[in-house]
């Protein structure tokens, strides 16, 4: 449900390149991308800045909203609209 290896392509970076970018491993990002390890707001947060994309972006949902102008996306689990902003402390 998240949408990072499709970021990946359309910013044409592979695994390796995204990993030496977050100073992480690239068997870490593979888990992450392929959803075989849960993340918290924090990591999710650090890929966003890392593709330099909003963290909505990030899940799945997202461009239904983008093209009402929200920062938003639907809850893959209880499907409720989340709406991210950006904080003054970022």
């Amino acid at each position: 449900m998240l949408r990072i290896d499709k970021i990946m392509k359309e910013h044409n970076i592979n695994t390796l390149q995204l990993a030496e970018i977050m100073h992480v491993s690239p068997q870490y990002v593979s888990e992450v991308v392929n959803e075989r390890k849960n993340i918290t707001i924090t990591v999710l947060a650090k890929f966003a800045k890392a593709l330099q994309v909003p963290m909505a972006s990030l899940v799945e949902g997202y461009h239904e909203k983008e093209q009402l102008g929200f920062n938003s996306f639907n809850c893959p689990y209880c499907g409720n609209v989340i709406s991210i902003e950006k904080s003054d402390k970022c």
